[in-house]
């Protein structure tokens, strides 16, 4: 090829054999230049102050490809796959616990040819339906024969940054499908790559044109991989439910795509409504977590293994306890109080754990409660009663749960920090971290680095701008607060906390004008 005018482009296709390369600039100070290997479709030229020309070559099947899964990956949220380090460690279940319900999933999702495309994992808050879809994603993706089983895996976590939002689920999705099915990246990256777009689309469109459609380009398989979904009913917005639900439908059964979709949620009306409504009704697999599914045996396994681990770990505090423990009698017990919510026996080995405090001690505390009535909610209640009334500081927890529910309102998971809980509580920030410290069984805080700081650096100024941030482990404990009929003296009404909203917002955007 000979070095063109720098009047104009120059524009070309030079096709090779040999294996793609990418190619930067070139200095063309000879009359002509050899260019091999690579497919390249633009050419641009410059000149120096010296007068000689460069060309710039750009490689289309690399640079389109790097542009198309890159704009996928910023768009996906890491953060709601199942190995993300930021649900780490991640619910799982206990070795030799829900093993008839993982091995009814196991082997819906390994069938060749299933009845149904879609199946239904469904049960009230606690029952553990997370742990099982951590424990599903884990073995298939664990094991050789069936990794390439599992597409991948989205886990919703209400008030949770990235994992909140329906508009993160498809781009998660379909980048985990582009990274983990190798035949399924090209045609993917060329979809992006062709209408960037798509990001911003609707949901339906999104599944349709990333992922229904590079399907259709692909080779037949012999067995579809399975999409899970954990916690739909934690997606933000009723409406952005069922417009998942509704997009998954509309892709399995009218656009037949090669794909499965495992969904966890709680049986909330517009979910059930949706799956009791054509064409989920009659082509989807069930499972709810009842009776059938939650033994009590179960329970006491899990307990067993939590046990074993605090005495293990803590063996310095347990000395002279008499191994097992806790006794079997003891565990049969914790385990009727839990009602088959796996939540119940969690929570209790996280207050049995709390630092500072003895394993042994901690257990007999809840032991020695009597149990509540026989409502839905009994055992959970008497449980989180029992947590809070073992705060070593009462008179200032009343305004630390308020200003914890407040912050549950829909405000970003960067505003949850000690610091904000001390601008609105208007308690000092030794005070909150002291309430926060004996709760660590509903609330945990991530701890904020000091490392590089004075020793007599002042504690009140490091809380302020280098403030730890709390999370709440489960929403049910909000619930709980929010309903006096259950929490009682620890109620926090729910009016008082929405009427200080517009005001809090009004301070924030005040602040930020004169800022």
């Amino acid at each position: 090829m000979h070095k063109n005018s720098p009047s104009h482009d120059v524009r070309t296709d030079i096709h090779s054999p040999q294996t793609e390369q990418s190619t930067a600039f070139f200095r063309a100070d000879s009359g002509l230049m050899s260019i091999s290997g690579g497919i390249y479709t633009q050419i641009n030229h410059s000149s120096n102050e010296q007068g000689a020309l460069y060309l710039q070559f750009y490689q289309k099947s690399d640079a389109m490809s790097f542009k198309g899964l890159d704009l996928l990956r910023k768009a996906a949220s890491p953060a709601a796959m199942h190995d993300s380090s930021d649900r780490d460690p991640p619910p799982r279940c206990a070795e030799g616990t829900r093993i008839n319900v993982i091995q009814d999933i196991l082997t819906w999702i390994k069938d060749p040819e299933p009845t149904h495309s879609v199946l239904w994992l469904s049960g009230p808050f606690g029952n553990g339906k997370s742990a099982i879809m951590q424990t599903i994603a884990e073995t298939l993706r664990n094991d050789s024969q069936t990794s390439h089983l599992l597409a991948g895996s989205f886990f919703f976590g209400r008030g949770k940054p990235g994992r909140d939002k329906a508009g993160y689920l498809i781009p998660t999705v379909a980048y985990q499908i582009a990274t983990n099915i190798p035949w399924m990246r090209k045609p993917i990256e060329t979809a992006v790559t062709r209408d960037p777009t798509i990001l911003s689309k609707s949901i339906d469109a999104q599944l349709r044109y990333l992922i229904t459609e590079p399907f259709r380009l692909t080779p037949d398989q012999s067995r579809t991989p399975t999409v899970l979904i954990d916690g739909l009913d934690e997606c933000e917005g009723h409406g952005f439910q069922c417009l998942i639900l509704n997009a998954i439908s509309t892709a399995v059964f009218k656009d037949h795509v090669k794909l499965r979709f495992l969904i966890a949620s709680r049986p909330e009306p517009q979910i059930r409504e949706r799956f009791v409504t054509q064409p989920l009704s009659r082509h989807h697999f069930p499972i709810t977590l009842d009776g059938d599914y939650e033994t009590r045996e179960e329970l006491r396994q899990h307990l067993r293994v939590g046990f074993e681990d605090i005495f293990m770990r803590k063996c310095d505090l347990m000395f002279g306890v008499e191994s097992p423990w806790p006794a079997e009698e003891q565990l049969a017990r914790l385990a009727h109080r839990a009602s088959g919510q796996f939540l119940y026996a969690s929570t209790v080995l996280r207050f049995v754990d709390s630092d500072d405090t003895h394993p042994v001690h901690q257990l007999e505390l809840i032991l020695s409660r009597q149990p509540g009535s026989i409502a839905a909610f009994s055992s959970m209640d008497d449980l989180y009663t029992l947590i809070l009334e073992s705060c070593p500081r009462q008179g200032a927890l009343p305004l630390v749960l308020s200003s914890l529910v407040f912050f549950q309102k829909g405000y970003s998971y960067y505003t949850r920090t000690i610091a904000n809980l001390e601008i609105l509580s208007g308690l000092r920030a030794d005070d909150i971290s002291i309430v926060l410290r004996a709760l660590p069984a509903v609330v945990a805080v991530e701890r904020a680095e000091r490392r590089g700081l004075p020793d007599d650096y002042d504690w009140q100024e490091f809380m302020r701008y280098y403030s730890p941030r709390f999370i709440i482990h489960h929403q049910s404990f909000i619930e709980f607060l929010t309903e006096k009929e259950r929490s009682g003296k620890f109620h926090v009404d729910n009016d008082v906390v929405n009427e200080a909203v517009p005001q809090v917002d009004e301070f924030v955007a005040e602040c930020l004008t004169t800022w």
